[in-house]
Protein backbone atom coordinates (compact mmCIF):
# COMPACT_ATOMS: atom_id res chain seq x y z
CA UNK A 1 0.00 0.00 0.00
CA UNK A 2 0.97 3.41 -0.88
CA UNK A 3 2.36 6.18 1.42
CA UNK A 4 -0.91 8.02 2.41
CA UNK A 5 1.50 11.58 2.46
CA UNK A 6 3.86 11.31 -0.38
CA UNK A 7 2.45 7.63 -2.40
CA UNK A 8 5.86 6.65 -1.71
CA UNK A 9 5.59 2.37 -1.29
CA UNK A 10 9.33 2.71 1.06
CA UNK A 11 7.57 2.17 4.46
CA UNK A 12 8.57 -0.40 6.96
CA UNK A 13 7.17 -1.49 10.28
CA UNK A 14 8.56 -1.26 13.79
CA UNK A 15 7.76 -1.86 17.52
CA UNK A 16 6.50 2.02 18.79
CA UNK A 17 5.48 3.08 22.17
CA UNK A 18 3.18 6.41 22.20
CA UNK A 19 2.81 8.10 25.76
CA UNK A 20 -0.93 9.81 25.57
CA UNK A 21 -0.91 12.65 28.09
CA UNK A 22 -3.32 14.63 28.75
CA UNK A 23 -2.22 18.49 29.14
CA UNK A 24 -2.68 21.36 31.44
CA UNK A 25 -2.72 22.07 35.38
CA UNK A 26 -6.35 21.51 35.63
CA UNK A 27 -5.76 17.82 33.79
CA UNK A 28 -2.42 16.88 36.20
CA UNK A 29 -4.87 14.02 38.08
CA UNK A 30 -5.65 12.25 34.49
CA UNK A 31 -3.01 9.26 33.96
CA UNK A 32 -0.92 9.19 30.71
CA UNK A 33 -1.85 6.45 28.34
CA UNK A 34 0.73 4.30 27.48
CA UNK A 35 0.52 2.81 24.06
CA UNK A 36 3.05 -0.20 22.31
CA UNK A 37 2.01 -1.36 19.07
CA UNK A 38 3.07 -1.85 16.19
CA UNK A 39 4.02 1.44 13.76
CA UNK A 40 4.12 1.88 10.03
CA UNK A 41 7.14 4.51 8.94
CA UNK A 42 7.40 5.90 5.26
CA UNK A 43 11.19 6.00 4.76
CA UNK A 44 11.02 8.29 2.20
CA UNK A 45 8.42 11.39 3.93
CA UNK A 46 8.07 10.06 7.48
CA UNK A 47 4.76 9.66 7.69
CA UNK A 48 3.84 7.16 10.79
CA UNK A 49 0.26 5.53 11.08
CA UNK A 50 -0.03 3.56 14.18
CA UNK A 51 -3.47 1.72 15.72
CA UNK A 52 -4.56 2.30 19.00
CA UNK A 53 -5.51 -0.91 20.76
CA UNK A 54 -9.36 -0.37 21.87
CA UNK A 55 -8.54 -1.05 25.94
CA UNK A 56 -5.89 2.14 25.56
CA UNK A 57 -8.52 4.00 23.12
CA UNK A 58 -10.78 3.80 25.68
CA UNK A 59 -8.96 5.25 28.29
CA UNK A 60 -8.03 7.96 25.85
CA UNK A 61 -11.98 8.40 25.11
CA UNK A 62 -12.33 8.34 28.88
CA UNK A 63 -10.00 11.32 29.68
CA UNK A 64 -11.23 12.89 26.75
CA UNK A 65 -14.89 13.13 28.11
CA UNK A 66 -13.49 14.30 31.47
CA UNK A 67 -12.39 17.05 29.85
CA UNK A 68 -14.86 17.71 27.24
CA UNK A 69 -17.37 17.84 30.65
CA UNK A 70 -14.73 20.53 32.01
CA UNK A 71 -15.52 22.68 28.93
CA UNK A 72 -12.78 21.74 27.04
CA UNK A 73 -12.82 21.11 23.28
CA UNK A 74 -11.42 17.89 21.54
CA UNK A 75 -10.56 17.32 18.09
Amino acid sequence: MPCKQCGSSRHQDFQGELTVAFTGKEKINLSPVYVCQKTLVCLDCGYTEIVVPLPQLEQIRKGAEVLDSEGETTH
